[in-house]
């Protein structure tokens, strides 16, 4: 599709749970453009009012977990007749249980954040690094554990996605020609690691991306000389970036990769 699809996480609580869920099946799916909003602690009519009309109609998928049943009432309602797709994450399964237990839930929402600390910081983890992913989200990078350099396909997001694994809150920069890094984010106090490639292989892998997505906007993309280019201004702004850890990926597994990083620059 080349059309953003657009996501509202609706939740009673953080919405953690939901994301969580979308994330593992979205990460199915490279190449997708994705509009997510999160809309946490949603507990009345009103508010899911709200939400409803600012989705798209029809062009809007709505994944939700909210323990009342009166509130999955309304919003399943009010999403069918504006054309939406809902998906409800825990409901079925509430029910479910209710049944096989012969015993009523608590209905309480938030319940999971305290039920499982250690995860809960995954989640969150997980949260951060999606939505600092390719240069996005730059005015909160402080908060990062830390910031992954690279030209494009060098396997910044699946490293990023990997360690956010391990509770760890990454966000990664892309290095694009005659784009030079802000120098607040050069300054920042955050450990920084800076991914390099063989040429050869990374305009295989370009080669290989255009031959999947259309990159017409992106003239030269896979073109080795402009790659060659892209690389060297790549490696001028390595060498302004202050305390930079660099690491040659070519032939490293994303698993050797990350575990690279924990032991050398973490």
């Amino acid at each position: 599709m080349s059309e953003p699809i657009n996501i509202f996480v609706v939740s009673d609580a953080t919405g953690h749970t939901a994301e969580s869920v979308l994330t593992a099946v979205l990460v199915q799916f490279r190449g997708a453009q994705f509009n997510i909003r999160r809309f946490s602690f949603t507990r009345t009519a009103e508010q899911l009012e709200n939400i409803i009309q600012l989705a798209p109609e029809g062009r809007c998928i709505i994944v939700f977990t909210l323990v009342s049943d009166h509130l999955r009432e309304i919003l399943c309602k009010r999403g069918e007749a504006r054309n939406l797709t809902l998906i409800d994450v825990m409901g079925p399964l509430i029910n479910i249980f209710k049944v096989l237990l012969q015993h009523s839930p608590q209905m309480k929402p938030g319940m999971l954040r305290h039920a499982n600390a250690a995860d809960y910081q995954i989640t969150e983890a997980i949260h951060f690094t999606l939505t600092h992913d390719d240069g996005q989200r730059l005015d909160t990078l402080d908060q990062a554990d830390l910031i992954i350099f690279g030209v494009s396909r060098t396997g910044k997001t699946p490293t990023s996605i990997f360690l956010s694994c391990r509770k760890l809150k990454v966000a990664n920069v892309p290095i694009i020609k005659d784009m030079p890094v802000p120098q607040s984010i050069i300054q920042l106090p955050v450990k920084k690691v800076g991914f390099r490639m063989n040429i050869d292989r990374l305009i295989q892998l370009r080669a290989e991306r255009v031959g999947q997505m259309s990159y017409a906007a992106m003239p030269g993309y896979s073109t080795p000389s402009h790659i060659l280019e892209e690389v060297e201004f790549c490696e001028q702004t390595y060498r302004k970036i202050p305390n930079l850890w660099t690491i040659d990926v070519t032939i490293r597994s994303i698993e050797e990769t990350s575990e690279w990083i924990v032991r050398n620059v973490l």
